[in-house]
């Protein structure tokens, strides 16, 4: 046997690798999870093995998994210093105590869930960078050889020290919300934001690479697009490439009627599983574990962990993972029946259920992915969520410190 025709251990990791990237060129959607270039992971034997098992397990719609998740979301913080309209934090409402997630926290559920991960989120309804232990964190992910990432909207007081401090962490990839290339068409969306001190602390953080030989984080003006900004893209993705960033305008959305039906959103219903029930685990601040990162409220978390670390271990986390409310929410999936077998959770009258059923029902009668045509959107998903409010009786400490609480929507 030639060398060249020998199967080494090292080429069949090798041979993964290429499946693993050409899948995510092809596919960096599944589902509802979106993934950053994975080139900040770095692939071990375990983890090519749970990623292989987790697509096998998301393939034939199990709901008991023997795998563990591909990207972890955290909250590292559930706070924010803008007010966006059609964000939950930004018109105060407060879905769960306010407050950042305990870094003993976050690195007792790294030790348990690390070795398998290919990316760590630190953004979901909150502003990041409020978080003083944010770098601490970045790093412990970024050691654990996963991808790391998060969006800001970068308009707070920065310095270079603190910079620099987020250059050397690891960070994979940074998002920098910016829906402008003007003060007075950017702050129409980002509210009490302001766009000239956005730049600069972009600059602040390039500055810090060159200085430190870094050619991470990747830096993404993320321009969400709007009637009132849609004419600044052009400008906008030039002042991004002056500044070394890369560029991405995607479909904004707001909550009510579609802006426009015509323009596709990022994300599209239709023939596949949600995927954020195999593929990602949501954890809040609180140690709230949710089925995606658009659900808001405590009330629609399918478990809890506990915030104290010598109490958070992998049974733990297993046992949510595969609990009767995770189990229920993919067993919506496992067939063309809706049945979530007992134990209602937001999923069953989600719009990416609906439309999971509905593909089934068309399959069944001889139809193709072709002729399927999704009669639902993201604007549908988004308005799902937005009036799923829970009913709450207002705590006296609430009503001491006028925390915004609304009825069912």
């Amino acid at each position: 046997m030639t060398g060249e025709s020998t199967i080494t251990p090292r080429r069949i990791l090798e041979r993964s690798w290429e499946r693993v990237r050409d899948a995510f060129r092809l596919r960096p959607f599944y589902g509802l999870v979106l993934f950053v270039n994975p080139d900040g992971t770095k692939w071990t034997p375990r983890r090519l093995f749970n990623y292989h098992l987790a697509r096998r397990e998301f393939a034939r719609g199990r709901t008991r998994l023997r795998s563990y998740p591909l990207k972890l979301t955290v909250e590292s913080t559930s706070v924010c210093n803008l007010r966006c309209p059609a964000c939950f934090t930004g018109i105060g409402e407060a879905g769960r105590r306010r407050g950042a997630v305990p870094p003993e926290f976050f690195t007792a559920l790294m030790d348990v869930l690390g070795p398998y991960l290919l990316e760590v989120e630190f953004t979901n309804w909150g502003e990041p960078l409020l978080n003083q232990h944010l770098e601490d964190m970045v790093e412990v992910a970024a050691r654990s050889g996963t991808t790391t990432s998060f969006s800001t909207n970068f308009s707070f007081p920065f310095t270079p020290e603190r910079a620099e401090r987020l250059v050397r962490s690891g960070l994979t990839s940074l998002g920098v919300s910016i829906d402008g290339a003007r003060q007075e068409t950017y702050e129409q969306y980002r509210v009490g934001g302001d766009l000239a001190l956005v730049l600069k602390n972009c600059e602040l953080v390039q500055d810090a690479k060159r200085r430190l030989g870094s050619r991470t984080p990747r830096l993404i003006w993320g321009f969400h697009v709007f009637p009132h900004n849609r004419e600044d893209v052009p400008l906008a993705e030039q002042m991004a490439r002056e500044r070394g960033m890369d560029f991405a305008a995607t479909k904004g959305w707001g909550t009510g009627a579609d802006w426009d039906p015509e323009m596709p959103f990022i994300v599209q219903l239709g023939t596949g599983r949600c995927g954020a029930l195999w593929y990602q685990a949501v954890v809040h601040n609180d140690g709230g574990v949710a089925p995606c990162c658009l659900t808001f409220y405590r009330e629609d978390d399918l478990g809890r962990l506990d915030l104290t670390p010598a109490n958070l271990n992998g049974r733990t986390f297993r046992e949510i993972w595969n609990g009767p409310h995770f189990e229920s929410a993919r067993r919506l999936f496992a067939d063309g029946r809706a049945q979530g077998g007992g134990v209602r959770t937001a999923c069953d009258g989600c719009p990416v259920t609906i439309e999971w059923h509905d593909w089934r029902r068309h399959q069944a009668r001889g139809g193709t992915r072709e002729t399927f045509r999704a009669r639902r959107t993201q604007q549908d998903l988004i308005n799902f969520f937005w009036n799923r409010r829970p009913r709450r009786e207002e705590t006296a400490d609430e009503v001491r410190r006028g925390v915004r609480r609304s009825a069912d929507g």
